[in-house]
């Protein structure tokens, strides 16, 4: 199992290499006609790529095979064929001996067409004959209550790809959800974004806008929206609806304090602007090369008050805005409420507000927080299939309510789930994968491909003896010295993780290289409490380390919803004591942790450094830039008020944390040298503790029943992609049997 694990994880790096691979990329829209003159294409804008493989293995006993692979892509373009590039790629084969002569057909999400050194957007007007629908839509269009196919879709729908044959209509895709704050639950199957994660993880696609421009400084975005899109109640989506989410909402003190953080550039605030109708434009003060990488993280997801995305719907908000209803105020009163912007936010939020219309895929029909949600499908959802069939194929998604993910795991091994695996604990991968057949379900794994999945995090702006304990390198260095993670590896992960310091995962654009990745990791409280002798020598009668004559005592913060996280908190603990470091693992709610934690009340957390593949994007949990920052709860809040609260931190951390802050000005070159120094600093620093990565802990064991079709075998699994949403979940759905 391990091998099998490993020789995943190798196969899934090398699709994020050739993903992440390529110069800085500038995008322009272009006509149909126009041929692309350049050396290299690495995705295109058709309908299919035929791809002819010739490989030979040969096995030699005793000896490492290396296999040499030649691969022709040959790229359909009506009315021409244009042979682009041939490649050589090396493999370790496992063990098989084989000839032979493969030809693939591969259905491509993509709308681009991906060069060296320029990403042009094509929009290949696909001819389809008609478009198709689900059969209760048809019946609504026959019965007067629905307008035609043709006139709910854009003029240039997005054309998503199966991962394995047409799908037919119908069905309920059922899961489980843990409360009104779970939105994720829902919005992490259900996505709209401006542009979208592809199934790597790196590649970014069109969506909302069919296409995007950059200029050369990296200072403006300009996104071609969809002509003839809608929200869900049939009404016009245009620029219209970003202008006013930034006029009205964003850039007004009554409703949001301060502009969203993807909106910024070094902390100065973007503008916004309307071109035309299908036409926007957004002006950075300075360079923005991630913008694109920033922008396909923001969406309905999760957020439920939604200041964080770049449109609403304007024409149903408008009613709650005191600009365009001087009567807000007392529709707030008539409702309970003290005022306009109360109600405004009321009605903002999709998880309590099933009528606030959509852009995904499925919208909600209940709110969220009773014993069953339900929302159903977009019926002007702006994306088929290659067939020309209106997605989604699947009709309404159900969440249960449960108390705790232990009854949500039940619910997966008695057949009542369909496709989960958020609040799947990867200790009960086991027990899954023995119900299999009882349950008519299958087990996927999806790992992570970076950070760690499990890491100590220090709060150096803990206070007292303790806290300057924290604040003391070689303390920090020596706790990564204690851990055991070979037992942790085993205990928590089923020996399906790998024990790591917190960085992007091998072949990664930010990788700093195996000797960072694997520093301190080995298991040696001998040296530890060498090196902790010379630094707090000092003991109590009971033989635990003090700091200034008092003892140190680290309270361990963590959460029991992902996961084997009490576990591990309590491994840490008694590795910590065994080299004379007080310890106690403290178990509380995810609102608990979050209050103690802003509240600078708690020295260290385990929690996830998962997102370490989105170095500069996804940047808050290694950063003190907001207040709770798990590097210095305190610290973030002097920083997001300017020194008026908290505590000041030192040189070093501001420094690391601007320099989190400038990547996104850098372009791609010195960017990734950027970040590789960055987690070579993290890691001799020891700003946190690794302990076990790249394995399918953080929502990466996916519960799927078998009749639930085209859920592809692996996609990329992290917190920024909103996995499974790089599953492409439009496309799937039920078969008969």
């Amino acid at each position: 199992m391990r091998k099998l694990v490993l020789a995943l994880l190798a196969l899934f790096a090398m699709s994020i290499v050739a993903a992440a691979c390529g110069g800085e990329t500038v995008i322009k829209e272009v006509p149909v006609e126009v041929v692309v003159e350049k050396e290299v294409i690495k995705e295109v804008p058709v309908d299919r790529i035929v791809t002819q493989e010739v490989v030979k293995e040969v096995k030699v006993p005793g000896e490492t095979v290396i296999v040499e692979k030649e691969v022709i892509i040959e790229v359909k373009v009506p009315g021409e064929t244009i042979v682009v590039t041939k490649e050589v790629v090396k493999e370790v084969p496992v063990e098989v001996v084989v000839e032979r002569e493969v030809t693939k057909v591969v259905e491509v999400p993509v709308e681009v067409v991906v060069t060296k050194e320029v990403i042009k957007i094509v929009e290949v007007e696909k001819a389809f004959a008609k478009f198709s629908e689900a059969p209760q839509l048809t019946q609504a269009v026959q019965g007067g209550n629905l307008p035609p196919v043709e006139q709910r879709l854009p003029s240039q729908p997005m054309v998503i790809p199966t991962f394995g044959e047409t799908g037919k209509y119908g069905g309920t895709l059922r899961r489980f959800y843990l409360g009104p704050s779970d939105g994720c639950a829902f919005f992490r199957v259900s996505r709209a974004s401006m542009v979208r994660f592809s199934q790597d993880g790196f590649s970014i696609i069109p969506a909302v806008a069919r296409g995007w421009e950059v200029s050369d400084d990296g200072k403006q975005w300009t996104f071609f929206l969809r002509e003839g899109m809608k929200w869900s109640d049939g009404d016009d989506f245009n620029a219209d609806d970003i202008i006013f989410q930034y006029e009205e909402v964003i850039l007004n003190d009554e409703l949001t304090s301060g502009v969203p953080q993807f909106l910024q550039s070094l902390d100065q605030a973007a503008t916004v602007e309307k071109i035309d109708d299908v036409t926007v434009r957004f002006n950075f003060p300075n360079p923005n090369f991630i913008f694109l990488e920033i922008i396909a993280q923001n969406d309905e997801a999760c957020y439920g008050s939604t200041r964080k995305i770049p449109w609403t719907p304007s024409h149903y908000m408008k009613q709650f805005h005191i600009k365009f209803n001087p009567n807000a105020d007392a529709d707030a009163k008539a409702a309970g409420l003290e005022d306009w912007t109360q109600l405004y936010d009321n009605k903002t939020a999709y998880n309590t507000n099933p009528e606030k219309p959509s852009l995904a895929p499925w919208h909600y029909t209940t709110p969220l927080g009773g014993q069953l949600a339900r929302a159903e499908r977009n019926k002007y959802f702006w994306a088929v299939d290659p067939a020309g069939n209106q997605l989604p194929y699947i009709d309404n998604i159900t969440l249960a309510l449960v108390d705790n993910p232990s009854i949500g795991t039940l619910k997966a091994i008695q057949g009542e789930i369909d496709m989960q695996g958020r609040h799947i604990k990867l200790p009960d991968y086991t027990v899954l994968k023995e119900g299999e057949e009882k349950g008519g379900y299958h087990v996927l794994t999806w790992p992570t491909f970076g950070g760690a999945d499990a890491a100590f995090f220090f709060n150096q702006s803990y206070e007292g003896p303790t806290g300057d304990a924290i604040r003391d390198v070689t303390f920090r260095q020596a706790l990564s010295l204690a851990i055991d993670r070979d037992s942790i590896n085993e205990v928590g992960f089923l020996d399906l993780g790998t024990p790591r310091q917190s960085v992007p995962a091998p072949g990664g654009p930010h990788f700093p290289g195996f000797e960072v990745e694997n520093t301190r990791i080995q298991f040696d409280p001998d040296l530890a409490n060498q090196m902790l002798d010379t630094v707090f020598p000092d003991k109590d009668s009971s033989g635990f380390r003090l700091s200034s004559g008092e003892r140190i005592n680290i309270n361990i913060g963590t959460v029991p919803a992902f996961g084997p996280f009490p576990d591990i908190a309590e491994m840490v603990a008694r590795n910590f004591e065994a080299v004379g470091v007080k310890t106690e693992a403290q178990i509380m709610t995810r609102s608990l942790f979050n209050t103690r934690r802003n509240n600078n009340e708690i020295a260290g957390y385990i929690w996830t450094g998962d997102s370490t593949g989105f170095t500069f994007s996804a940047y808050a949990i290694i950063s003190i830039a907001a207040p709770g920052a798990y590097t210095g709860a305190a610290y973030g809040l002097w920083v997001s008020t300017d020194g008026a609260e908290g505590i000041e931190p030192p040189q070093e951390m501001l420094d690391f944390t601007r320099n989190l802050q400038r990547g996104s000005t850098l372009p791609k070159a010195e960017r990734d040298a950027l970040g590789k120094d960055i987690y070579k600093r993290l890691v001799d620093r020891q700003y946190n503790i690794g302990i076990v990565g790249l394995s399918p802990m953080t929502q990466g064991v996916l519960v799927v029943n078998n009749r639930v079709q085209n859920v592809p075998e692996k996609a990329a699994n992290d917190w920024p992609v909103r996995s499974p949403s790089t599953g492409f979940p439009e496309q799937w759905w039920f078969s008969s049997k």
